[in-house]
């Protein structure tokens, strides 16, 4: 190499060229121009090496090329290792000595810019390029487990875009060199040192607004609230993961639903609400998949510093547990006054009634057949009992007794009480089938045989004749499911949502009440009872206990 260097003779000047080439490349090294969004760094060095090959020759390039890597090693020889720097100036002597015995293969001539000899400016370029992607997928082959084949792909796609750069910005220099050689070499590398402070200042705030973005995005994706804002500038939609989860739908399909004009018929309040510009706060609005939830949905408008609208923002929250809250707690409210309300009653009325009935029991024993059927003293008493039987169920909602809990099994209570009901059952043709899994629970049996009689005679009452009772079960992760089916006439959509409420009864002759005992009594065992299917075709109630104290 310093034979070779040996043969060229330089004069003053051109010493100066050279080392004016070597302190651009050793500048255009270090202010390389940063892209975001990874921060990848594009050195226009290349550029000052092919621009003077094609216009002075390669001397002037390989020696600034040595000057350049002496002056880099220099003043970075604690950064990187001293073989790095003699691979790197190999690769880039083998690089410009490719393109220029290329460049003159092709009959380029050494001189100023001839579009002329276009075919042998662009085969140099080409064979620079070339040998500069085999050099560094080599190397990356030395150092992975990935084929040749694949790296090489790989530093084309990721390079190809930022050669075509460079040997744009090479042209450039080249065709101002032969004019202005110093002055033309010193404004392409000033020029590309202010580009790259500027666009180092570009990608760190890129970088910092990108880290903002995503922090951002974190922090609306671990919200408990669905939310989805509408950027107008862009015509986008960010969509956070609560608001996938709440809708039950994958982002794309709800970007599809809120583009389109027509919105579906199912949950249509639900999306109409994002065709609006307004302003909505704190709307309540009932969303069916799967099942049936609540949503407290607000809507404000998104408003750039100069106040002008460039979006809404949509949140919304499920309140299905905390509407249910609030009917049990008005449910607790209501039973809480009813049970003041029958605390009194009961002992306002059951002296008097004890009286009257007293009484008339006297006179029904006393007087002649006909004397009663004229003053209906058997009707009276009949209807006295149901007045005492209504005192005596709202003392049992409002003062109900704690659960005596033993250990049971729910077959033997339901075998107990179908003993009982057998006769009513083979009166009305009604066929009983029974499969319950014989798992001990703790309950207590009185409570529950009187829990089973209230459903069980509902059901007799709902069959007309000919009909079917089915009482079966499973059990799912500690809950002990019991199913009570009837092929009765089925609950009417009005009677289902006030189902289990106090006095609400079809019945001529019920209280009403019946339901609610039942409700307080299994909610008393930390269970619950629902309502698990309605139709024609009959009705099934499940009751759910846990197993286990």
């Amino acid at each position: 190499m310093i034979i070779f260097f040996y043969s060229f003779s330089f004069d003053q000047e051109q010493i100066l060229f050279s080392l004016l080439l070597a302190i651009g490349v050793v500048l255009l090294n270090y202010y390389d121009i940063k892209l975001p969004p990874n921060g990848n760094g594009t050195s226009f060095d290349s550029s000052l090496h092919l621009a003077v090959l094609v216009v002075f020759g390669m001397k002037y390039v390989l020696f600034s090329l040595l000057l350049s890597t002496v002056f880099i090693f220099i003043f970075q020889y604690k950064k990187m290792v001293w073989w790095k720097h003699i691979f790197n100036f190999s690769m880039y002597v083998l690089m410009i000595c490719s393109a220029y015995y290329t460049f003159l293969f092709f009959d380029g001539e050494i001189r100023a810019i001839d579009f002329a000899h276009s075919p042998a400016y662009i085969a140099s370029f080409v064979v620079y390029y070339t040998v500069n992607a085999l050099i560094m997928a080599f190397y990356f082959f030395l150092n992975s487990s990935q084929r040749m084949y694949v790296i090489v792909t790989s530093i084309v796609k990721e390079t190809i875009f930022e050669y075509m750069i460079i040997l744009g910005g090479a042209v450039i220099l080249a065709l101002s060199l032969p004019f202005y050689p110093m002055f033309g070499l010193a404004m392409f590398t000033a020029i590309l040192v202010v580009l790259s402070i500027i666009f180092r200042k570009y990608s760190y705030l890129y970088e910092e607004v990108l880290k903002d973005k995503v922090f951002i995005e974190q922090l609306l994706n671990a919200l408990p609230s669905g939310i989805i804002m509408n950027d107008k500038l862009k015509g986008n939609y960010f969509i956070n993961e609560s608001a996938v989860t709440l809708l039950s739908l994958g982002k794309k399909d709800i970007e599809h639903m809120l583009n389109e004009r027509q919105k579906p018929k199912e949950n249509k309040a639900f999306w109409e609400l994002f065709l609006t510009s307004s302003p909505v706060t704190n709307k309540k609005i009932v969303y069916k998949t799967l099942e049936t939830k609540t949503f407290l949905m607000s809507k404000v408008q998104l408003k750039n510093r100069y106040d002008e609208h460039i979006g809404e923002i949509t949140y919304f929250l499920d309140i299905t547990e905390m509407e249910q809250l609030t009917k049990r707690i008005h449910q607790s409210e209501k039973l809480a006054l009813m049970g003041e309300m029958a605390a009194k009653a009961a002992h306002e009325i059951r002296n008097p009634l004890a009286v009257i009935h007293g009484f008339l029991a006297f006179m029904n024993e006393n007087l002649a057949e006909n004397e009663r059927k004229q003053y209906h003293i058997p009707l009276l008493l009949k209807e006295i009992d149901r007045i005492n039987a209504i005192v005596e169920d709202m003392l049992l909602i409002a003062k109900p007794s704690a659960p005596m809990l033993k250990e049971t099994y729910m077959e033997t209570i339901v075998q107990d009480l179908l003993f009982l009901l057998q006769h009513i059952c083979e009166t009305k043709k009604i066929a009983v089938h029974v499969r319950l899994d014989r798992v001990p629970l703790w309950i207590d049996p009185k409570q529950m045989m009187q829990v089973l009689y209230n459903l069980l005679h509902n059901s007799i009452e709902a069959i007309e004749e000919n009909g079917t009772i089915c009482i079966y079960s499973d059990v799912n992760e500690g809950t002990y499911n019991m199913y009570i089916y009837d092929s009765g006439r089925g609950i009417s959509k009005e009677m289902e949502k006030a189902l289990f409420e106090p006095f609400m009864t079809t019945k001529s002759s019920g209280t009403g009440l019946g339901l609610t005992i039942v409700k307080r009594i299994i909610e008393n065992h930390g269970g619950t009872i629902a309502l698990h299917d309605s139709s024609e075709k009959g009705t099934t109630f499940v009751i759910s206990l846990p197993i286990g104290r």
